[in-house]
């Protein structure tokens, strides 16, 4: 397993009101020539605008933190090396002043990057810096390191300005927003550069050191060069938590075992203590659970890892995340979530990929596009291990409602499957429906009528509803109880009063009104269904007679040109 953050002292860079010395870092602003290259592009009638000034502001801001973060990544460096006893304490070498001065620039891109996005709009990066030179940049001492990025900057934003039209127009207010836009692309592919060396280069056994402790820098926690917020990794998981889970116990406890073995892996080793297939597959109907099932193992693992300080992360994959309409950008986009987001992230990871079958098409089909056949070859790269190692560092789940999939991609995703049925038993039923469900109406549903939850269960049961059926079962009851008006009084009253009067005003179902409702859903359901069957057998009926139809006027067509030869001939 990973070496607890505890084993090592935390580095804690917390700015005091006003900064570390926020005067030394605007004269370092100043020097650098990025105050005045903004001037000149700005072409204010009394110097800066309130745009450029607040730009600078942000720049200095920012290389304030970076320079006390970057004296003290160099410091806990020295009380490292002098952890070997001697008095003699030898100079860091070459790379270990370039891990202290990467670190030093990704916080500076890191803190300026948001403040450049309150002022002007985020400009849209493809591609990175150049690295000639970089190395030699990043071994520089950190003022050195952070004057010669803002100088970069300042230099960068005089030959843009050479090459774009936005840079000279007449409009002040356009001239400011493209300095600032620019100056913004600028932090953005500094670190993507960094990004490079950093996560894929010779720095990246140093993000795997720097992820054994907690590295908290203003409002960032770091997790190696990666950083999120210091509350906790930003996440799309819905708050679903394990005993929201009705049935599915098996896909769910085996999700939880494999995240489990995920957290042991040693990242340090950068080897798992077991040898794991990471891809757990669900196949279920629409609304069985599969989803709400996914996202509560993902906040599980999220959860399991805090508490053991494992650095973690859990990306739900998303269509409009990697698809694009430009040939082989999709599967380029997937190659580079899974490389760069999954595997490169320097801690553990969880995946869920929901509804994969629509990801690909057979290739069974004759007219299988270069783009579908991309995405099939990464998918494929991923779950060989081809791609990234299956080497217990990540874990994924992924589901389909059908296996409208080829021989080839099935035995791939569904190593190791599972059926997900959602609710079945009776029980099952009762505990989503009034637990889960409707647990804060209590009080106003079947209260006293214990007994009378069986008949409910029986009627589920054998309406065989999925379990979004049920939440809708659940939310046409809970609409009922909450059908009521706010009396003038409530506005007036404290929140004890305001509990008082919602309780007095709420409408009650008794059990005849829960199973009222549940045979009313099913009825709607069944008269739509067969509403729709019947539109779409006259649909069939109706394309059968046009088809006919057009078959005798095809052979009328056809007699009547015969015939016209046979009068010629």
């Amino acid at each position: 397993m990973t070496a607890s953050a505890s084993t090592f002292p935390p580095l804690l860079v917390t700015p005091p009101a006003g900064g570390f010395d926020r005067a030394a870092a605007r004269d370092l602003v100043k020097e650098s020539g990025l105050a005045t290259a903004l001037h000149k592009l700005v072409r204010a009638p009394f110097g800066h605008t309130v745009l450029s000034l607040r730009a600078l502001d942000a720049a200095i801001e920012a290389a304030d933190l970076a320079l006390q973060a970057g004296e003290a990544l160099h410091a806990a460096l020295l009380e490292d090396i002098a952890r070997a006893g001697s008095l003699a304490l030898p100079e860091p070498t070459r790379d270990q002043r370039m891990f202290v001065g990467a670190f030093t620039l990704t916080v500076l891109g890191d803190a300026t990057a948001p403040r450049l996005a309150l002022v002007a709009p985020t400009p849209e990066v493809h591609g990175e810096l150049e690295s000639d030179g970089l190395e030699d940049l990043l071994v520089r001492p950190a003022r050195e390191a952070v004057k010669s990025a803002l100088a970069m900057a300042g230099k960068y934003l005089e030959v843009q300005a050479q090459r774009q039209p936005g840079a000279t127009s007449p409009r002040l207010d356009e001239r400011e927003v493209w300095a600032v836009t620019t100056l913004h692309a600028f932090v953005l592919q500094l670190a993507g550069a960094l990004r490079r060396l950093t996560h894929a280069g010779r720095l990246r056994p140093f993000g795997v050191a720097l992820a054994q402790r907690k590295v908290v820098v203003g409002e960032l926690r770091y997790e190696g060069f990666q950083a999120r917020g210091a509350e906790g990794p930003a996440s799309d998981l819905k708050p679903v938590k394990l005993q929201d889970i009705v049935g599915n116990q098996e896909y769910l406890q085996a999700g939880l075992k494999l995240a489990r073995d995920v957290a042991a892996y040693d990242l340090k080793a950068r080897r798992g203590p077991k040898q794991l297939n990471p891809v757990l597959f669900g196949l279920g109907r629409p609304g069985c659970g599969k989803t709400i099932t996914a996202h509560a193992i993902g906040n599980y693992f999220l959860d399991f890892c805090e508490q053991r300080d494992v650095p973690a992360r859990f990306k739900v994959i998303r269509r409009t995340d990697w698809a694009s309409s430009y040939q082989n950008a999709s599967a380029a986009t997937l190659v580079k979530i899974f490389k760069e987001e999954v595997y490169g992230f320097e801690g553990v990871c969880g995946v869920y990929w929901p509804d994969i079958d629509t990801a690909f098409a057979s290739r069974g089909s004759g007219d299988l596009r270069s783009e579908e056949k991309n995405n099939l070859g990464a998918v494929f790269g991923i779950f060989d291990g081809t791609l990234i190692p299956k080497d217990g560092k990540w874990f994924m789940i992924c589901d389909a409602n059908y296996m409208q999939m080829d021989e080839a991609t099935r035995s791939r995703i569904a190593q190791n499957p599972f059926t997900v049925r959602g609710p079945t038993t009776e029980g099952d039923y009762v505990h989503l429906l009034r637990d889960v469900l409707l647990g804060d109406l209590r009080p106003f549903v079947a209260h006293g009528e214990d007994a009378g939850w069986a008949e409910v269960g029986a009627d589920l049961v054998k309406a065989d509803l999925s379990g979004r059926s049920v939440e809708s079962v659940a939310n046409n009851i809970r609409a009922y109880v909450q059908d009521f008006e706010y009396p003038d009084e409530y506005f007036r009253a404290d929140y004890d009063r305001r509990k008082q009067l919602i309780h007095q005003l709420s409408r009650r179902v008794d059990i005849a009104g829960v199973r009222r409702e549940i045979a009313d859903y099913v009825r709607f359901h069944r008269e739509a269904e067969e509403r729709e069957a019947k539109e779409r057998f006259e649909r069939e009926v109706e394309a059968m007679v046009q088809q006919l139809n057009a078959g005798r006027a095809a052979t009328a067509r056809a007699a009547a040109a015969a015939a016209r030869e046979i009068v010629g001939e």
